[in-house]
């Protein structure tokens, strides 16, 4: 039997269809986890959180983030009455929300060490939020743990 033109459209469109069958099954097996669980609460609550990020604006360069040897140092400026007060820390990573990681920082410290083993190596988002004088404040930072 000899090879045409027309086996060769088959057997073309056979293996296309066997890679689109195997990325679309690739792409089901993958995790999504990049919008959260109360989407229309939070984008309700969206104007509440630019007036957060206004306030804050001022005191983004007021905490500084770095990478240590087996530790993540977080420098919290002390000339700023407003960081005086207890503070949370959140990591969020987009990729994968099991690799969050939220945690309290006592009022009155000015630098916190965060072990790098509660941390994969990766891109976060870090979230540093506190409350002064009863009004929330909130910088939030990217940060790549390395």
């Amino acid at each position: 039997m000899k090879f045409s033109w027309g086996h060769g459209v088959i057997v073309f469109l056979v293996l296309f269809f066997t890679w689109m069958v195997s990325f679309v099954m690739f792409s089901l097996k993958q995790n999504n986890d990049l919008v959260t669980k109360d989407y229309y609460k939070k984008g309700a609550e969206f104007s509440n959180h630019m007036e957060i990020q206004k306030r804050s604006y001022s005191l983004k360069d007021s905490v500084s983030i770095k990478n240590q040897e087996g530790h993540v140092l977080f420098a919290f400026a002390e000339v700023c009455p407003e960081l005086k007060g207890e503070k949370q820390i959140y990591f969020y990573r987009a990729s994968d929300k099991k690799d969050d990681l939220k945690l309290n920082v006592p009022a009155g410290d000015a630098q916190f060490l965060v072990d790098k083993s509660q941390l994969k190596h990766g891109r976060y988002n870090v979230t540093v939020s506190w409350e002064y004088n009863q009004e929330p404040y909130e910088v939030t930072k990217d940060f790549f743990v390395r």
